[in-house]
């Protein structure tokens, strides 16, 4: 029988590797469907630097993007996010299906490697962008696995200025033991 794990068990990946993407940014190293997203709500800020609402998001305009695409609502006081949508893509690389559900309680080792990063997004009205290992809540795995991902989070608002929404797309790699990498380095 295997032993439940805690959270402080977990190797040591929640690293704050993520970034806050500069007005400046050209995603020259990104995956080329994360820097097309990102141009994409570029395009929908306002001359005025007015962020593009939920609304402005045209999914035939991004038909091919959809399918790794998420979108979360939030809720402050204290810090929620819900999923708004879903991608088939993204959903299948989490190995969860994912409805009106929250972040926290569907995918908890995701949460606690992105609440930071969430916060920030929201809180600051910026874009955030990633790629490292990240806690895959998928039953097939065994203690849960982890996959490299590269992921890019985006603020939404309805009135330009208060972030309701955060729409994000996330790229899986390739799946990683990082228990086994750290189980040997401890040796």
């Amino acid at each position: 029988m295997t032993q439940p794990f805690l959270i402080s068990e977990l190797p040591p990946v929640f690293d704050g590797s993520w970034r806050v993407v500069r007005a400046a940014e050209r995603g020259n190293h990104w995956h080329p469907q994360v820097r097309e997203l990102l141009y994409y709500w570029m395009r929908n800020c306002t001359a005025e630097g007015h962020l593009p609402s939920r609304q402005s998001i045209d999914r035939i305009e991004l038909s091919e993007l959809l399918p790794r695409m998420w979108i979360l609502d939030v809720e402050r006081s204290p810090w929620r996010f819900r999923y708004r949508m879903a991608g088939a893509a993204f959903a299948a690389s989490i190995g969860r299906t994912i409805g009106n559900d929250w972040y926290d309680e569907l995918r908890p080792l995701a949460w606690a490697a992105n609440r930071t990063r969430l916060i920030t997004t929201v809180r600051d009205g910026m874009p955030t962008w990633r790629r490292g290992a990240m806690p895959m809540e998928d039953d097939n795995f065994e203690f849960n696995g982890w996959s490299e991902v590269e992921n890019l989070m985006l603020p939404l608002a309805n009135d330009g200025i208060h972030v309701d929404a955060v729409l994000g797309i996330s790229i899986p790699y390739r799946t990683t033991d990082l228990w086994g990498a750290t189980q040997l380095a401890a040796q």
